[in-house]
């Protein structure tokens, strides 16, 4: 099973391609003359997703308790470039997937966006590389992808494992319970999606692939992957879950805290703008 998975998710012509939106802007972003007002002629092309940008930007993830701000231009000026790249996929992707019926797909996105939005809050206090801090969120964002592959690239067979067997009393993770099912899971079949259709950069594909791994121990440099590990298990910790879970629980390692260089006060702020941003990203994910 899990070579026929593999070669569906590599020729598979319904998986959806990258959509033209973000095609454009990673265009743009790749050119090192690019300006706001690039950004901004190519984006308001688009009427919703524009209106989308700003409500985001207002929302408590990203408006940092500024003045709201009703204009386009001025919205992507205070996010800034990358910033608005990884909110148009933030907002492209939950649509670019057929919806089926396994599961709730807004949960599953509203657990994806809080991951993202944990990892880039803490990468940019426990991580030191650039590329790792500019690519922590969209590798929170597609950590859990191969979920909706399986869902697309085997419907039936995924739909099956999901609503027959009783998963949410299993005391083992998603992932085993998909290998014994499957003979492979879930981060290995997002990261080959990724690889193959998208072309995402290799630190988003690797944090997908490692997502379930174990953090470092403190003393340890600490990885954008398990970052994104860990991120995923603090989202789950405070009930910020998908719908595709079982009863095992893996908290944080022990001393996790020290390892990310936040106290428990900070992470507590960083968990409720998590919570209280959801509530205007789920208005748009259902909309």
């Amino acid at each position: 099973m899990r070579e026929k998975i593999l070669e569906l998710v590599r020729t598979n012509p319904d998986l959806p391609p990258l959509p033209e939106i973000l095609l454009g802007l990673q265009k743009l972003m790749d050119d090192p003359d690019c300006e706001v007002e690039d950004v901004y002629r190519l984006i308001k092309t688009d009427p919703v997703m524009s209106g989308r940008l700003i409500t985001l930007a207002n929302s408590a993830l990203f408006g940092s308790g500024r003045d709201k701000t009703r204009n386009l231009e001025n919205a992507i000026v205070r996010l800034g470039m990358k910033q608005v790249l990884d909110l148009v996929y933030a907002l492209e992707l939950p649509k670019t997937f057929n919806k089926r019926k396994a599961f709730d797909q807004v949960e599953f996105w509203k657990h994806s966006l809080a991951v993202a939005f944990i990892t880039r809050s803490l990468a940019r206090k426990a991580l030191s590389d650039i590329d790792d801090i500019e690519s922590s969120f969209l590798a929170g964002l597609m950590h859990d992808v191969g979920i909706l592959v399986l869902d697309n690239v085997i419907p039936q067979e995924y739909f099956n494992f999901l609503t027959l067997k009783d998963l949410s009393s299993s005391d083992k993770p998603l992932y085993l319970l998909e290998v014994a099912e499957f003979e492979i899971a879930h981060p290995e079949v997002g990261a080959e999606f990724m690889r193959k259709w998208w072309s995402l950069s290799p630190k988003v594909v690797s944090a997908a692939l490692a997502h379930h791994d174990k953090g470092p121990v403190k003393g340890e440099p600490l990885t954008l992957s398990q970052l994104v590990s860990m991120a995923n298990r603090i989202a789950n910790r405070n009930e910020i879950t998908h719908p595709v879970s079982t009863a095992f629980e893996d908290p944080p390692e022990e001393g996790y805290l020290d390892v990310l260089q936040v106290s428990q006060e900070e992470l507590d702020v960083v968990i409720d703008t998590t919570v209280m941003g959801l509530m205007a990203a789920e208005t748009l994910l259902r909309s």
